[in-house]
């Protein structure tokens, strides 16, 4: 049944646009209404669509720029709506009861809509705006169950608009009424959420640079990576390729990571993204492919994934892409488990052992990974297998991120992934395959903090061997180091500074490391 929710929010947003368009439509001809009410209604009606098609596209990195300067229409016309619908209940043009709940949704609607706009221009809030933020994001999070929802450009409720006029029909006034009760619950969700909110936003407190500190590798052994361009089941982008691949020569980075649909690219989408990587390897940096899924706004378990159809992409892939790195599946039991449905840890051993004995056949210099993501039970039966001696894994590894309850989900995981590993104690090494976080849902300064929370942690961990940030750009997901306007995020800096630090510290090769006194390196 989850996996019906996208849809049927869909549904509501479409029916509720259908309804802001109609509506405005009648009200413009009802002559007893006052001019400025009537005006101001038909120009919400006329925007509401074109804004939210704007508001869209402004959020991919691919679209963005061509469209920033006019991505204000959407705050405005959000605006509007709050403006027409307190007009319509403080007049008393309107039910009492669908005025109250409408008006109050529309202004919670209003609110949110401009503060990220701001936050996505770099800006700076303060605690009380993001606290919203961290609310309205919660709120969404525990509608649709779903973590994703907090980078996620794609789930929003639109503005209502108030009907003021009397229904004619009593399905009409049925579906007013209605509308009215998925106002009033979102309103009242989201002040429910206010202090698991409060609680998220404070919870990267404790993740401060200027405090925690990121342990210094003397013998140089630590690789900080970058994940660029989307998701890929085609060529990947003209513009993507050029601002990522600027970005990771800016940051200097050591490793880059591409994810791949496998299914879905065919021999000129890999032949392209070869000549990419072949462009990247010029500079001695290393390659790091992920075998992702696809992508679809209904996400039915098992509809979009083969494990038969994916063994047989992984000879193409290690043979055209030659990386030095291979995820056979992307966080198996968190993003695979979406894809394919639930299956045993014994299936997804099974898919990684036969996708490894592919790759060594092809390319034996390939290392195979595979990276825990939830950290239960069953994610840590996968890692313990990857990580004995005799498993087809050459890096068992950890995906960090934050959640909706902010930075302790990440607290958690760490202490989990500790415990793993003196468990184990696997001589193999290990690596943080994707660490990031949310700029939009708890505010810039929180992406600064879990990454490097994640690296202070990685580095310290004489086991891990590299971390890989994700990601370079928004592509569909809003946690890049490049906002879609273009304006690089205060991340962007705080990963660079960690790379020059890492690097000064590391010892000269004339000096023996058993001499090198450890430091600490700061930001």
């Amino acid at each position: 049944m989850r996996a019906f929710i996208p849809l049927l929010l869909f549904l509501l947003v479409a029916l509720i646009l259908v309804w802001n368009v109609v509506l405005a439509g009648r009200i413009a001809q009802v002559r007893t209404l006052p001019r400025g009410f009537v005006s101001l209604s038909a120009l919400a009606g006329f925007l509401v669509v074109p804004a939210l098609v704007i508001h869209l596209a402004t959020t991919s990195s691919i679209t963005g720029r061509a469209i920033t300067s006019v991505d204000w229409i959407w705050p405005l016309t959000v605006v509007l709506f709050a403006v027409q619908a307190l007009y319509a209940a403080a007049r008393r043009l309107v039910n009492p009861f669908l005025g109250f709940f409408i008006a109050a949704y529309d202004v919670v609607i209003a609110a949110d809509a401009v503060l990220r706009f701001v936050a996505s221009r770099g800006t700076p809030l303060p605690g009380l705006a993001l606290l919203f933020l961290a609310a309205t994001t919660s709120t969404f999070a525990f509608v649709t169950q779903s973590p994703l929802i907090l980078g996620s450009p794609f789930f929003f409720f639109t503005p209502m608009i108030a009907p003021a006029f009397p229904a004619i029909r009593r399905w009409a006034a049925t579906l007013r009424f209605g509308l009215a009760v998925v106002a009033g619950a979102w309103v009242v969700l989201f002040l429910s959420r206010l202090t698991d909110a409060d609680k998220a936003v404070n919870s990267y407190g404790i993740h401060d640079p200027s405090v925690e500190r990121i342990q210094e590798r003397p013998l140089g052994d630590f690789d900080v990576g970058l994940k660029i361009l989307e998701d890929m089941d085609g060529p990947p982008a003209t513009l993507a390729v050029k601002n990522d691949l600027a970005l990771a020569d800016t940051m200097g980075v050591d490793i880059i990571n591409v994810v791949i649909v496998p299914e879905e690219m065919d021999r000129a989408a890999l032949d392209s993204l070869a000549r990419v990587l072949d462009a990247v390897r010029l500079d001695s940096t290393q390659v790091m492919v992920t075998l992702g899924y696809a992508s679809r706004i209904i996400p039915l378990p098992g509809r979009t994934f083969n494990d038969a159809a994916r063994i047989r992409t992984i000879d193409p892939v290690v043979r055209r892409l030659r990386p030095d790195i291979l995820l056979p599946v992307q966080d198996p039991l968190d993003a695979g488990t979406r894809a394919a449905g639930a299956h045993p840890v014994e299936y997804w051993e099974h898919i990684i052992t036969q996708a490894s004995a592919i790759a060594k056949r092809v390319r034996p210099r390939t290392r195979i990974g595979v990276s825990a993501s939830v950290y239960d039970r069953r994610d840590s039966t996968l890692y313990a297998w990857a990580a004995a001696p005799g498993s087809p894994v050459d890096i068992p590894g950890f995906t960090l991120s934050p959640s909706p309850s902010g930075v302790r989900t990440l607290d958690a995981a760490r202490g989990a992934a500790d415990r793993w590993m003196q468990a184990s104690r696997s001589p193999k090494d290990h690596w943080v395959f994707s660490a990031g976080g949310y700029p939009e849902a708890h505010g810039e300064a929180s992406q600064v903090r879990a990454i490097w929370a994640a690296l202070a942690w990685a580095t310290s961990r004489r086991a891990i061997k590299g971390l890989i940030v994700n990601e370079a750009g928004d592509y569909g997901v809003i946690r890049g180091l490049r906002a879609a306007d273009g304006h690089l995020r205060r991340a962007t800096f705080t990963v660079i500074n960690a790379m020059r630090g890492l690097r000064e510290s590391a010892a000269p090769d004339s000096t023996p490391a058993a001499v090198t006194v450890p430091r600490r390196v700061g930001t």
